[in-house]
């Protein structure tokens, strides 16, 4: 009798457990990826099409996706250590598996319209995040992760408090430090008012090195902000898209040119 119940109530289990996986099935349109997204963008060019030079990229970006399918993007742009600012458009579908396609029309200096890029991905967490790898023009090994911004307006405060560093890259050419591959990690406050403070391990090519350095800060209306500070690479800088799920905020180092290094500060508390 004892071995019936127990084979029932397994049964019954089952029954109910695929039961409540299918109706958690998620269903996705365009309308899920809607508003601001902050971007990073990591990756090599291995062989790229004309006009874009090989070697290591990477991008941080402010992303506006209007439910649609269109979106505008800003973005600071790293090209084999070239430090390019950038603004541009593109459409993306979301079907109903929340797979993703999206065509990027990206100008480059080298070549005289714009390249459409082909990316697939998908949007997960309920549209707080997406991920997109190259398709087209192939070549090359690049990704786009996405994660929503849910405040539209920010300031100097919405950057305020200690953060974890975490960075990572290439420094292809700097005049006070070696080439080679770089990392950083250590903290980083900001007061909330424009100034912060910074305590790093800093790996130049393998030469671990602690560093302190203050700097300035400002935060623009559309949660894009900019840094300045001076470290052992001399006068530098980040550019960055504030985050509020995972991250705190995705950073690129804009200063000085000749890396391709990104990274995310993300809130102690």
């Amino acid at each position: 009798m004892t071995t019936k119940i127990s084979f029932s109530f397994i049964a019954g289990l089952a029954i109910c457990m695929a039961a409540t996986g299918t109706g958690q099935a998620q269903s996705c349109s365009n309308a899920n990826f809607n508003g601001l997204y902050s971007a990073v963008v990591i990756g090599s060019f291995i062989t790229p099409p004309p006009g874009i030079p090989a070697g290591p990229t990477a991008r941080v970006g402010r992303v506006q996706v209007d439910g649609n399918g269109n979106s505008a993007i800003t973005t600071t742009l790293s090209l084999d250590g070239t430090i390019l600012q950038e603004q541009y458009g593109g459409t993306y579908t979301i079907a109903p598996d929340c797979t993703a396609s999206v065509i990027l029309q990206i100008p480059f200096p080298g070549s005289p319209t714009p390249v459409p890029f082909t990316f697939s991905g998908m949007l997960a967490n309920d549209g707080q995040i997406m991920n997109l790898i190259l398709l087209n023009p192939p070549g090359t090994d690049v990704r786009i992760m996405l994660t929503r911004q849910r405040q539209t307006v920010c300031t100097n405060n919405n950057l305020n408090g200690a953060y974890a560093l975490n960075m990572s890259g290439t420094v292809i050419s700097w005049v006070l430090a070696p080439a080679g591959l770089f990392s950083r990690v250590g903290k980083v406050t900001f007061d909330g008012n424009g100034n912060f403070t910074s305590s790093v391990q800093t790996s130049y090519a393998g030469l671990i090195e602690p560093e302190t350095f203050t700097g300035t800060y400002s935060v623009n209306a559309n949660c894009s902000f900019t840094t300045t500070y001076s470290g052992t690479s001399g006068s530098a800088g980040w550019f960055g898209v504030l985050a509020d799920t995972v991250s705190g905020a995705n950073v690129i180092q804009s200063s000085p040119p000749g890396s391709v290094v990104t990274g995310t500060l993300t809130s102690v508390q």
